[in-house]
């Protein structure tokens, strides 16, 4: 008895403790319903300029991030000159290449269509130096790929990168056939409509810079972009990257790396507690109200390079399709009608006996199939080498 009391006694501790040190916690900030405006692009001299407007969302948060559309969006100078932003898809606003001066500092001027107005700081124009490299090494852990710079009059100090990603892959299976709704028959596959064979794009969503502040010489060597995965999709085929370097100021680069400290560097009990973003755009309708983002002005430098899956040794790459070939048959319009329209299934080749005669279709799941359902587009890249 005793013994079942000291127990239950230490279990009512327990539930004690855990209930003093476990607390809700209330944040001292309230979001507009329509959530704070988050302003993301860069101001360019040599490139078109772009600016994607949205808003937050509260956490957990749904995985829609709300776009602000209908604005007004200006690039001013102290010239007093004025570039307008168009929209060219919801939430982004683009200019072409905007006539700029490097002795003139840039704003970005935005009014929502409720009539909100935010103003950034002026800002310095940088130019961008050229990017030297883009280079990558093969490990055991996948393909790493650099970016490489240097600015030889020491004068650029803080760099940020984004990067679009493309590569090539198939499909699991060649479809040489189409099943045709309006007449319950298999036909002929056109190439024009081959689902064999396609591309898959994406962008960087991590901040990426870096500084040469500390150093004697303004270098920047080996700088990591990315990781593609060991055996991944990327180097099945043929994998491209598009990278571009932009120029910062002092202030722009510690506000992204403290965004990037705040969003990328949070989960466990050593990493940095998140500290207050405070940007360059001011609301003036409503001062008080935070702005997510920061804007500068310079040039854009580019680079392109590809990986063939020749040149990375030992990369097994293969599409995972679980389901087998299903012969059709007979090849009647009851059994067409079930496999093809109702089941989903997609016809592959048929089976013809050695007279030539007609026995059946094979068919197969679409997931293995039709690339386009992996992501991509069977739509070739107009970058893309013959």
């Amino acid at each position: 008895m005793w013994r079942t009391n000291k127990l239950l006694l230490f279990s009512l501790l327990l539930i004690t403790l855990q209930w003093q040190c476990v607390q809700k916690y209330n944040s001292p900030y309230t979001s507009p319903v329509t959530g704070y405006l988050v302003v993301e692009g860069y101001i360019s001299g040599n490139t078109p300029t772009q600016y994607t407007l949205s808003r937050t969302i509260p956490l957990p948060g749904d995985s829609t991030i709300p776009l602000e559309t209908g604005a007004k969006v200006q690039v001013e100078g102290t010239d007093n000159s004025v570039e307008p932003l168009t929209e060219q898809n919801p939430g982004t606003y683009v200019a072409g290449t905007l006539a700029l001066n490097a002795a003139t500092q840039y704003r970005l001027r935005i009014t929502t269509s409720a009539g909100e107005q935010y103003l950034s700081s002026y800002v310095q124009y940088k130019p961008t130096p050229p990017i030297d490299s883009v280079s990558w090494t093969y490990g055991s852990s996948g393909v790493q790929i650099y970016v490489n710079t240097h600015d030889p009059a020491n004068a650029t100090r803080y760099y940020q990168w984004t990067y679009g990603e493309t590569w090539e892959y198939t499909s699991a299976e060649y479809s040489q056939a189409e099943y045709d709704t309006a007449t319950n028959t298999v036909v002929q596959r056109p190439l024009a409509d081959q689902i064999y064979t396609c591309w898959h794009s994406d962008s960087s969503t991590n901040i990426l810079v870096s500084s040469s502040a500390k150093l004697a010489q303004d270098v920047i060597y080996l700088q990591p972009l990315v990781l593609i995965p060991l055996n991944s999709a990327q180097l099945g085929i043929e994998y491209s990257i598009y990278v571009r370097q932009y120029a910062l100021t002092a202030d722009g680069y510690n506000f992204l790396t403290l965004m990037q400290s705040n969003t990328e560097s949070l989960g466990t009990i050593f990493d940095p507690t998140p500290s207050q973003l405070k940007g360059n755009i001011q609301c003036l309708t409503n001062p008080n109200e935070p702005v997510v983002g920061y804007v500068s002005a310079g040039t854009v430098q580019q680079q392109r390079i590809f990986i063939k899956h020749s040149q990375v040794p030992y990369w097994y790459y293969a599409f995972l399709c679980a389901a087998a070939d299903t012969l059709i048959k007979p090849p009647d319009s009851a059994h067409l009608k079930i496999f093809f329209d109702l089941y989903g299934y997609i016809p592959v080749f048929a089976d013809v006996s050695p007279t030539g005669s007609l026995i059946g279709w094979y068919g197969n799941f679409p997931d293995c199939i039709d690339c386009r359902l992996q992501g991509g587009t069977t739509t070739e890249p107009s970058f893309w080498p013959n």
